[in-house]
């Protein structure tokens, strides 16, 4: 029988920032000449449309490339600085493939990040740790329900980026929060290694 999780599409995934506190780390507002750039450039993925800066809102969604496809983030919720892409617009697949669809819209724009001369080197990636959200109350309320009826799919997913019984999953279960799972790695692994398994 098919879960009415099957069904949904705005998904969130984030990407953590080694040493995000650091003195050396980039800011949110580091980041708008580089949207900015990108817009000009046609640099990822979707149609770009604009720049949206809450960087000034406590554990607000910081600096945004808005696009019509979905949302590129450097958001730094509960002092975690991260790279999140939002989905909005659908992927007409099964949810396994949208799931690595946006996975790998993700993947590009981080491997852009880091390759940015803006930057100087200054911005690494975590491999050890991601998150996912579903942005989707109705098909996917923030329960133990949900997370079981996903759990197949995120198996699938995350066997492939970190190997079976290699990592844990949380869930954050404050009711008014949406399904948010953070994915921790049992081990080390380098952000180079989840490109690279994500291409394999």
């Amino acid at each position: 029988m098919k879960n009415a999780i099957d069904e949904i599409q705005r998904i969130k995934l984030k990407l953590f920032i080694e040493d995000s506190r650091g003195s050396n780390s980039p800011q949110p507002r580091d980041f708008i000449p580089i949207f900015h750039e990108w817009i000009q450039k046609s640099a990822v993925n979707g149609v770009l449309i604009d720049i949206a800066n809450y960087d000034h809102l406590p554990d607000g969604p910081g600096v945004m490339l808005i696009t019509h496809e979905g949302n590129y983030c450097i958001e730094r919720r509960n002092g975690c600085l991260g790279l999140q892409y939002s989905r909005k617009y659908p992927i007409e697949a099964p949810l396994p493939q949208r799931l690595m669809a946006i996975w790998r819209i993700l993947l590009k724009a981080a491997q852009l990040l880091k390759e940015e001369p803006q930057l100087s080197g200054r911005i690494e990636f975590r491999g050890d740790e991601i998150q996912i959200i579903a942005n989707d109350r109705l098909l996917a309320p923030n329960t133990e329900v949900s997370l079981t009826n996903l759990q197949p799919v995120l198996t699938e997913f995350l066997n492939k980026l970190y190997g079976p019984s290699h990592y844990q999953i949380f869930r954050d279960a404050d009711p008014r929060e949406l399904l948010t799972l953070t994915v921790k790695s049992l081990q080390p692994v380098p952000f180079q290694t989840l490109l690279d398994r994500t291409c394999a």
